[in-house]
């Protein structure tokens, strides 16, 4: 038995209608009439488009599509706007103090910071810059580890009622023509403050403390590395080792604290636990996904009944359908073997991806 992937829709996509992979399993003779449907999959709502979900299915299954269906599985661009954040800020206008106010606003535990390391475009420099001064949800700063003219773009937000990070595709036209390098990060903030703090939790109780959610997270290291380009590996501002003073796999490092692979140091600062080990992008949709994966694999393992997965076939089970489906592209496209059709194959993953290591 082979098995076949479709993909189809219910009503126009742009106008609200669902777009739908389905997997049919089909016997030797390819009859359309012994289609016998095994999975239906909506993907409307998420950053992977159904193209895509397809192509990590196939390739997950060990199918290799033709060059031509590899080609056309790679994503449009995302054009649907989202409300503005004073929609979920009881319609409160928000100040120079957009940041605290989200913070006071939202529930502890929601909200995802953002950091985009690149060089931006020369028609973008100055928009970018100007965002130094700001004091809004989206600002910016220089970055000394990076070459002359590097931007770090910050972003507060969060995920709304679709699921979807408020203000993320605003970021786009900022990030138009911008470029990165191995030197560049994305860094990602999981807001954890409605954890325990260290050692007040209980190990009767379903929640971990923020400590104990640090250091399970430190051991998904392995699997991590499977979804971060090898530059991520060696770098120096990205170091796979646990920096909780206090834990008992703590390791110190003279080179700074702070630059560990998942970092513990912006716990005291900001209530946060940071990601630092994913490579730059100028990718919304990369960015999108990585930001969510990084938030619930940190909501994952602050359940405490919570398996820790151990392989990787244990961390896609434990994944919603589409996250699991980005990583199956994203391990792909670093590390992966496409067989026969490597180059043109490996073109429509590059694109799904964005092209950014």
């Amino acid at each position: 038995m082979k098995s076949l992937v479709v993909v189809f829709r219910s009503g126009g996509y742009l106008r609200g209608g669902y777009v739908y992979a389905a997997t049919f399993r089909i016997d030797s003779s390819v009859r359309l009439n012994a289609l016998e449907t095994a999975e239906v999959a909506p993907v409307h709502g998420i950053p992977m488009r159904a193209r895509e979900t397809v192509l990590a299915s196939m390739l997950r299954s060990g199918i290799y599509p033709p060059a031509e269906t590899a080609a056309a599985a790679s994503p449009s661009r995302w054009i649907r706007d989202y409300r503005a954040i004073r929609s979920r800020t009881g319609n409160a206008p928000l100040k120079l103090s957009a940041i605290k106010q989200a913070k006071e606003k939202l529930p502890k535990g929601t909200l995802l910071g953002i950091e985009i390391e690149h060089y931006p475009s020369p028609e973008r420099f100055s928009q970018v810059t100007a965002l130094e001064q700001s004091r809004g949800l989206t600002n910016a700063t220089g970055d000394g580890s990076l070459r002359s003219g590097g931007m770090e773009l910050r972003r507060l937000t969060w995920a709304g009622a679709n699921g979807r990070l408020n203000g993320i595709l605003g970021l786009a036209p900022l990030l138009s023509g911008a470029t990165v390098d191995t030197r560049c990060g994305l860094h990602i903030h999981v807001d954890v403050r409605h954890l325990p703090a260290p050692g007040m939790g209980c190990p009767t109780e379903p929640q971990c403390d923020a400590g104990e959610v640090y250091d399970r997270l430190v051991s998904l290291y392995p699997l991590l590395k499977q979804v971060c380009p090898p530059s991520r590996r060696r770098s120096s501002y990205c170091r796979w080792r646990n920096n909780r003073r206090g834990s008992a796999t703590f390791r110190a490092d003279s080179q700074g604290n702070r630059y560990a692979a998942v970092n513990w140091d912006s716990y005291a600062e900001h209530g946060t636990i940071e990601f630092r080990c994913q490579g730059g992008s100028v990718n919304v949709t990369k960015i999108e996904s990585w930001a969510l994966l990084c938030q619930f694999l940190t909501r994952w393992v602050s359940i405490r009944d919570n398996s820790v997965p151990r392989s990787w076939d244990q961390l896609l089970a434990v994944l919603p359908r589409w996250l699991a489906s980005w990583c199956v592209l994203r391990r792909e496209r670093l590390y992966g073997d496409l067989g026969p059709v490597d180059e043109r194959v490996r073109s429509a993953v590059d694109q799904s991806e964005g092209g950014e290591g």
